[in-house]
């Protein structure tokens, strides 16, 4: 018998250990329907006094994110406390036999005996009788399979857990139908659940315009224009809308002002830091905007290039940024490229506030195409075309990706740069103002311009005094400008030839140079410059010989005026060299002295040679009005009797008496080098004196003769007059015996012929 294997003694007490694993079962279910049926009642509850607040009061989104959250932590509090702690605490065998031998009094501790002397190995080896154990072991089972483990439980209560559970389910499957079906409901879901901008109905409804997701943006700095519109479903259109503040430092609320077309603004004034604000009226009270504030767009860099016209032969020059106002020449074309702070979606260029750029062709319905183009969001560029580049203030106008545009926008000022017309400078030489028809007229002329000249010609017209001489006018081309022209830079020497002209005497001929320059701009004509206007005086040759005689008068007389003062000079000299002649020293009186006569000695001079060139201007005179040959009698006796004599007084010898008066004031301590010097300056002074007397003389005998030469043509013309009456009386007297008149007409008078010189 001792050789029979037992089976093991947790084999007989399977059957218990399987039926407590049930047991352990239905407690996870008690609980759970337990639990699940708490937490739902509990939001069903929730949800309800959610929705009565909500509707009775319209609580904002901050608010209503507060009750959602409340109420997410009271049901997550009881799911924790009814589900997910009980449900993690693990019970173990023993535990459930204590509690079901609890409930059992019958079965006192044989079924945990039995559970707990089944684990045990080595039972001989701790002492223990293995036949005694079996025994209990046997005996706590046997007692367990009449004993109902359930009966731990409390079914009443789980069952009233399970109506409630279902009961609760059914609620929300009707609240989820409802959401849906019923738009009270509805409303509270967007609102509480979802956190969405759903009203509930009322009679206005308000809008912020701009505002985005619960914010709008503000320009950092600036002061910003807001408006709220009431929306078109409104019943009633409330009186006043107000807005109020949250986090702006305690600021009252503010009214808003309502403008024409029914909505209403306020201003805020230098936004520098974010806040909240809503608005509110009659029974609309919106949801709480956030106010961001971000950088205003504006040009971050700038290039302008400006091309010129193409006759100027320019290449094209970037401006320095800032350095405006630039000025350009008309007909340049400026393109621009900048780079703006932040991305944009629209960038224009406005002259004086309008476009200026057009659409380009075919593109016109969309607004951005009159634009500057965009590249990479944050890069534009354009060109301002000839025709379009006029002077004014150019603005850039930029928006950015949320619509704001800057309140500073970037502008430079063009102005036009004046493409001169070519300056002309003339000069006249050799003539006065004065000339006979065969004159010829020569000049100096010098022409300059920014680009080049292209025409250069003469422009002339001359009136007579009395309606019987007619007008002309013309032009006159200066062929030896025509190998300089296109430069920027002429100039010519030659002379005018005005017999070709015919012009008769007793007229103003009336004249300038005039040059035309480069310019060629669609719409403006090139550039005209002239000279000042030059005036001459067409007279016979006895008028011209008549005023060259009262001129030589005038400088007769006035060289008469410095012969006198040469003679007092001479005489002051003499007397001073009597006075100082073997002093030791002469006195500082007499050194004053001395230099005032250098001073009136270079006077002298000066004036002298002056009259010498104003006699030159004569000769050169008849040379161009052609009043006689090359080297003719009126020409050798000026230049040889007046001219020359005059120059050798005014130099060498004055300088050379000036000398020897200088020498005499540095010599004073001298006695004998002194009184040398002041003696060769008087003799000097003598020789001055006597030169210019007979220049006097052969001044006076020119006009004498002169004066003959004059009077000898004013008898030729007389001649000449009586020759051309007398010719037109004889024709008259023939066509009236022709024409059958009788003789004895009474012929007209015929003056005398005057006596022959």
């Amino acid at each position: 018998m001792s050789d029979i294997t037992l089976p093991p003694l947790t084999d007989q007490t399977a059957g218990v250990v399987s039926r407590l694993a049930a047991l352990r079962s239905q407690i996870a279910a008690w609980f759970w329907v337990d639990g699940l049926s708490r937490v739902l009642w509990l939001l069903l509850g929730l949800c309800a006094a959610d929705f009565v607040l909500d509707w009775l009061f319209h609580l904002d989104k901050a608010q209503r994110l507060v009750m959602l959250a409340l109420a997410a932590g009271a049901i997550g509090w009881l799911a924790y406390r009814r589900l997910v702690r009980p449900l993690s605490v693990t019970m173990s065998d023993d535990a459930l036999a204590l509690q079901v031998e609890a409930e059992n009094k019958q079965l006192g501790q044989s079924m945990i005996s039995a559970l707990q002397l089944a684990r045990i190995e080595d039972i001989e080896g701790k002492g223990m009788s293995p036949a005694l154990v079996r025994q209990t072991v046997a005996t706590g089972t046997r007692a367990a399979e009449n004993v109902n483990f359930a009966s731990v439980l409390d079914g009443k209560e789980f069952r009233l857990s399970a109506v409630l559970l279902a009961l609760a389910v059914l609620a929300l499957g009707g609240l989820a139908v409802g959401v849906r079906a019923n738009d009270s409901l509805n409303i509270w879901f967007n609102r509480n659940v979802l956190l969405g901008d759903r009203t509930w109905p009322q009679d206005t409804y308000l809008e912020i315009e701009r505002a985005a997701d619960g914010k709008v943006v503000f320009p950092r700095g600036e002061d910003w224009t807001q408006v709220v519109r009431v929306r078109e479903e409104s019943k009633v259109i409330p009186d006043a809308v107000y807005i109020d503040f949250r986090h702006a430092g305690g600021r009252p609320p503010q009214a808003m002002k309502r403008r024409d077309d029914g909505k209403f603004e306020a201003v805020f004034n230098n936004v520098i830091e974010p806040f909240q604000f809503r608005a509110r009226g009659g029974d609309a009270v919106t949801e709480w905007v956030q106010v961001e504030l971000v950088e205003q767009p504006a040009v971050q860099s700038l290039t302008l290039v400006v091309t010129p016209p193409q006759y100027t032969g320019g290449s094209p020059t970037e401006l320095p940024p800032g350095k405006g106002p630039y000025y350009v020449l008309a007909g340049s074309s400026l393109a621009v490229a900048g780079q703006a702070n932040k991305p944009l979606v629209k960038a224009e260029l406005r002259l004086e506030g309008k476009l200026l750029i057009p659409p380009p062709q075919g593109a016109a319905e969309v607004k951005q195409d009159y634009s500057l183009p965009l590249s990479e969001g944050v890069n534009f560029s354009g060109t301002i075309e000839p025709n379009q580049l006029v002077a004014g203030q150019y603005t850039f106008i930029l928006e950015d990706t949320l619509g704001l545009t800057g309140r500073r926008p970037t502008s430079l000022a063009v102005r036009e740069r004046i493409d001169r017309e070519p300056r002309v400078r003339v000069r006249l030489i050799g003539v006065s103002g004065m000339v006979v028809p065969k004159a010829r007229v020569p000049f100096t002329c010098r022409v300059t311009d920014d680009f080049g000249v292209t025409l250069a010609e003469v422009r002339y017209h001359w009136r007579g005094d009395d309606m019987a001489n007619a007008d002309g006018q013309g032009t006159l081309p200066l062929e030896g400008f025509k190998d300089q022209l296109g430069q920027v830079e002429l100039s010519l020497e030659d002379a005018l030839e005005l017999e070709p002209l015919a012009i008769p005497t007793g007229t103003g001929f009336n004249f300038h140079f005039a040059a035309v320059d480069n310019r060629t701009v669609p719409g403006r004509e090139p550039n005209t410059g002239k000279s000042s206007d030059l005036l001459l005086r067409i007279v016979t040759e006895e008028e011209l010989r008549t005023d060259m005689l009262r001129r030589e008068k005038e400088q007769r007389q006035e060289f008469e005026r410095l012969l006198k003062n040469q003679e007092e000079l001479l005489t002051d000299c003499r007397a001073l060299l009597a006075g100082i002649k073997g002093s030791e020293n002469i006195p500082p009186a007499a050194k004053d002295q001395l230099m005032q006569y250098q001073k009136r000695q270079k006077l002298v001079g000066q004036n002298t040679g002056a009259i010498a060139e104003r006699f030159a201007s004569i000769v050169i005179e008849v040379q161009n009005n052609r009043l006689e040959e090359e080297g003719g009698r009126l020409q050798s006796r000026l230049t040889n009797d007046i001219i020359t004599p005059m120059q050798e007084v005014a130099a060498p010898l004055v300088p050379e008496v000036m000398q020897l008066l200088d020498r005499t004031r540095r010599q004073a301590s001298v006695a004998a080098d002194r009184d040398q010097a002041l003696t060769d300056a008087t003799v000097k002074q003598q020789a001055i004196v006597e030169r210019m007397q007979q220049i006097l003389t052969h001044m006076v005998k020119s006009e004498g003769f002169q004066e003959a030469v004059n009077l000898l043509y004013e008898i030729q013309k007389v001649q000449s007059d009586v020759h051309e009456q007398t010719n037109k009386e004889r024709q008259e007297r023939i066509k009236r015996i022709l024409e059958g008149g009788g003789a004895g007409d009474k012929p007209t008078e015929i003056p005398a012929d005057p006596p022959k010189p």
